[in-house]
């Protein structure tokens, strides 16, 4: 039987500059951006990570956190269409908390929405469906969709002798 999620969230979400940030609560987003970082659509930091996308202006986010490796669907749940990317890293969230928030984040706040892990290292599981073709952001497109799946880093013992 395949996991459950502990927790989710969906959001529509809107970032300027095409990216969002999973930081833990206890730090703040990096202020440098490469185009490395861009090609590869994400950076890993020492408390969390950054995410890319197409859009500069509309996403869907969702983000599910589980106590294990959950199944990893090849196609977007809604729609069907295929992934266009998927990325799998490991990420720490010291606090065993992080926040979601993008450089255009409106609140006084630091972070937005607040999320508990049950382990300070995490692998999370990235898929994107990003629209394809020219943006215009004087009409309305199809948004990216941005699913974010987070569970526990196994650690493995070391049974040297």
């Amino acid at each position: 039987m395949a996991p459950s999620p502990k927790g989710w969230a969906t959001f529509a979400w809107q970032s300027d500059y095409g990216q969002f940030y999973l930081v833990d609560r206890e730090d703040v987003a990096p202020v440098e951006n490469t185009m490395e970082m861009e090609a590869r659509s994400l950076c890993v930091t020492p408390r969390g990570l950054v995410i890319y996308t197409q859009s500069s202006l509309q996403q869907h986010i969702r983000i599910a956190i589980y106590d294990s490796e959950p199944e990893h669907p090849v196609t977007e749940p809604l729609s069907g269409n295929l992934w266009t990317r998927i990325e799998q890293t490991q990420a720490s969230f010291p606090s065993m908390s992080f926040g979601i928030f993008s450089p255009s984040l409106p609140d006084p706040l630091p972070y937005g929405p607040i999320f508990l892990v049950g382990s300070t290292d995490c692998v999370i599981q990235i898929n994107w469906m990003e629209s394809q073709g020219g943006r215009d952001d004087s009409v309305p497109v199809d948004p990216d969709i941005i699913d974010i799946a987070i569970w526990p880093a196994v650690a493995t013992r070391n049974y040297a002798v």
